[in-house]
C-alpha cells in the first residue's frame, strides 16, 4: 500500500518538474517498491481520464457496461504498454540505469497532467468555441513539452531522444485507444 506522504512528495517532486526545475528529481522514489507505487499515479486520475472520456463521447452511444470495461482494460494496457517499450529502448540506448527514476516520474505526472488537462476540458465542453478550442490547444502542447522535459531529466537523454519517446508515447496511446473504440463499437 501507499502511505500519503509518498503520494505528497512524488506530486511535488512533478509539481517541481513541471515548473521547469530538475530538483524535483529527489523527492521521488525510485526504488523497486517505489516504481510500484508510482502505479497509483494513474490509478488516482483514472477518474478524471473518464470524465474527459465522457466529454468527448466515448459513453454515448454504445452499451455503457461494455464502454466502461473496453476503456478501463485500454487504460490498463496503456499504462503498461508505453513503460514496457521504454525499457527495451533504454537497455538499447545505454539508460537501463535511469529507467526506474524515468518510469517513476512518468507515472506520477499524470496527477500534474490530468490537472492540468481537466479543467481546461471542462471549460471547453461548457464554453465551446475557438477560445477554448485554442486553450486546449495550448495546455496540450505545454504538456507534451513536459513529458519530453521528464523523458531529458529523468533518462539523461537528448532533445530529440525526449521528444521521440513523447511521440512513441502518443502513438501507443492512439493506437490502444482506437482499439478500444473500436472494440466498443
Amino acid at each position: 500500500m501507499i502511505g500519503f506522504a509518498e503520494i505528497i512528495r512524488s506530486v511535488y517532486g512533478s509539481w517541481l518538474l513541471a515548473c521547469g526545475k530538475p530538483s524535483g528529481m529527489q523527492w521521488f522514489d525510485s526504488t523497486p517498491g517505489g516504481v510500484l507505487r508510482s502505479f497509483w499515479g494513474p490509478a488516482l486520475v483514472l477518474p478524471g481520464v473518464l470524465v474527459l472520456q465522457a466529454l468527448d463521447g466515448t459513453f454515448e452511444e454504445a452499451n455503457l457496461g461494455f464502454a466502461l470495461a473496453s476503456q478501463l482494460i485500454a487504460f490498463v494496457i496503456g499504462c503498461t504498454a508505453f513503460p514496457l517499450v521504454v525499457a527495451q529502448i533504454c537497455d538499447q540506448i545505454g539508460r537501463s540505469q535511469n529507467y526506474s527514476r524515468y518510469l517513476t516520474v512518468y507515472n506520477w505526472s499524470a496527477i500534474i497532467q490530468i490537472s492540468a488537462l481537466l479543467p481546461v476540458s471542462l471549460l471547453a465542453w461548457l464554453m465551446p468555441g475557438t477560445p477554448m478550442a485554442l486553450l486546449s490547444l495550448i495546455v496540450t502542447v505545454g504538456l507534451l513539452f513536459y513529458q519530453a522535459y521528464l523523458a531529458r531529466v529523468a533518462l539523461g537523454v537528448t532533445y530529440l531522444a525526449a521528444g521521440l519517446l513523447v511521440t512513441l508515447d502518443l502513438l501507443i496511446g492512439t493506437l490502444v485507444q482506437t482499439a478500444a473504440d473500436r472494440i466498443a463499437g
